[in-house]
């Protein structure tokens, strides 16, 4: 593909009068979805075209050279058909390529990760008798799934790890599967990365080894990976260890075809257990999974799969650029406490997705800094921002109270983004990054004085 990458920070057009050139769109850099995500119609009409022509499709948006340099990863289906409750030539062509990929036998194509993993986890639990089942505090079905594992599917969870805002250590994970067989969950799920705590993630070696404590114990090991396409760059980078070389430390596999993927909607299960699946196909009828037909689903996925999977180290390094590059621009900038404005966690990005840290400052004030970098230069820094949970650690005599006698909270001063390098951002320079978050700063800076 040819590169239209912005090369500088442009000054905002100017007008002397409301008759002048109209000001451009603010280039935005900070992005969690792309624009054509949200436009239906544009979403469609790519869909209808990879329909008609899977290979002439892909030729036209990679470029005959990259579609060369990909093409033994790439699933280009023969034909597409209309799959019917679950068969179908074309979603069952979709489900092996993945699963080859992945280093297992079977795959099972849902409609939800959600489904997905709870008809593992169930299908685990159901065989031992044992319904209790180990994550982190931070796990997708802890935070996002409105209690489904224990409303639905009775499961009973053990968490994982002491600290929210860290993986849980390997002996951690270790001291829960020494307690006894009555005791010890009969599958632990770890998401790799994870995406709550900015995609941090464990390193070969300790897959390695949590993988054969689990086998040691008689315990499952089920993959969350959501984001498990956006991570295997880093695996093959710091042990050369290929995806199928991390999914085969783990009894099954969940991924997304959704997120760094950008298609319609859809996950897969997989494993090399013919039972799990054959179960899991009951729970997918059991909760509404097995619907008509998935066609659209499973077409657009599978465009989404060849489109981005092989470019996705490209936008790592670039994250990984614009976080070495802020950080080394922006050191200056601290907080009275010492704390820097600016930083990304972890520090050190693991893909091309990641969190920005902002300290010192409410989200008013950094929101007001962004619209005034962004009057001044066309560019817009960042778009939305969360909320870090503040504990007040001062002694209670030491608090403010207001006029009934409430105690008055402390000002939200941490602040954070999530965001990754889609295909609109990883067309623009880092330097346009750097110097639009020492823009900020700038702002920021002179607002605190």
């Amino acid at each position: 593909m040819t590169s239209n990458k912005v090369a500088t920070l442009p000054a905002a057009d100017c007008a002397a009068d409301d008759t002048a050139v109209p000001k451009r769109e603010a280039i935005q850099l900070v992005q969690f979805e792309p624009k054509l995500a949200v436009n239906p119609v544009t979403a469609i009409e790519r869909t209808l075209r990879y329909t008609k022509d899977p290979k002439g499709y892909l030729v036209e948006t990679l470029g005959e050279a990259v579609f060369e340099e990909r093409r033994s990863n790439l699933c280009i289906p023969e034909e597409i058909d209309k799959d019917f409750y679950g068969t179908g030539k074309h979603k069952s062509n979709f489900e092996q390529h993945i699963a080859r990929l992945l280093g297992k036998t079977h795959a099972l194509f849902f409609i939800t990760g959600v489904q997905a993993q709870l008809a593992a986890l169930i299908s685990y639990c159901d065989r031992e008798s044992n319904y209790r089942v180990g994550w982190h505090v931070s796990s997708h079905l802890e935070s996002a799934e409105r209690d489904a594992y224990q409303h639905l599917y009775k499961l009973e969870r053990t968490l994982l790890g002491e600290s929210p805002d860290e993986l849980p250590t390997v002996d951690e994970i270790k001291e829960i599967l020494s307690r006894t067989k009555t005791d010890r969950p009969a599958a632990i799920l770890i998401e790799i990365p994870n995406r709550t705590l900015g995609c941090k993630t464990y390193s070969f070696e300790e897959l390695e080894t949590i993988s054969q404590a689990c086998r040691e114990a008689n315990v499952k090991l089920h993959c969350d990976g959501a984001r498990l396409w956006e991570i295997s760059p880093y695996y093959q980078a710091t042990a050369g260890k290929s995806i199928a070389d991390v999914c085969a430390l783990f009894d099954s596999v969940y991924v997304s075809f959704y997120k760094g993927l950008g298609g319609a909607g859809g996950a897969m299960l997989l494993s090399n257990d013919t039972e799990l699946i054959d179960e899991t196909k009951i729970w997918q009828r059991r909760t509404g999974g097995n619907v008509f037909n998935l066609m659209y689903q499973v077409i657009d996925c599978e465009r989404g799969f060849n489109e981005l999977y092989g470019g996705l180290a490209a936008r790592w390094k670039q994250m990984a650029d614009v976080a070495d590059g802020v950080h080394k621009a922006t050191a200056k900038y601290k907080t009275k406490d010492g704390l820097p404005y600016v930083q990304f966690n972890p520090e050190q990005p693991t893909c091309c997705q990641a969190h920005t840290v902002y300290q010192g400052f409410t989200a008013d004030e950094l929101l007001a800094a962004r619209d005034r970098v962004e009057q001044k230069s066309g560019v817009r820094p960042f778009e939305k921002l969360r909320k870090r949970q503040v504990v007040d650690l001062r002694p209670k005599e030491e608090r403010e109270v207001d006029a009934n006698g409430e105690e008055v909270p402390l000002p939200d001063t941490t602040q954070f983004m999530e965001w990754l390098i889609i295909e609109t951002t990883e067309e623009i320079e880092t330097q346009v990054f750097v110097d639009a978050f020492v823009a900020l700063c700038e702002e920021l800076a002179v607002s605190a004085t």
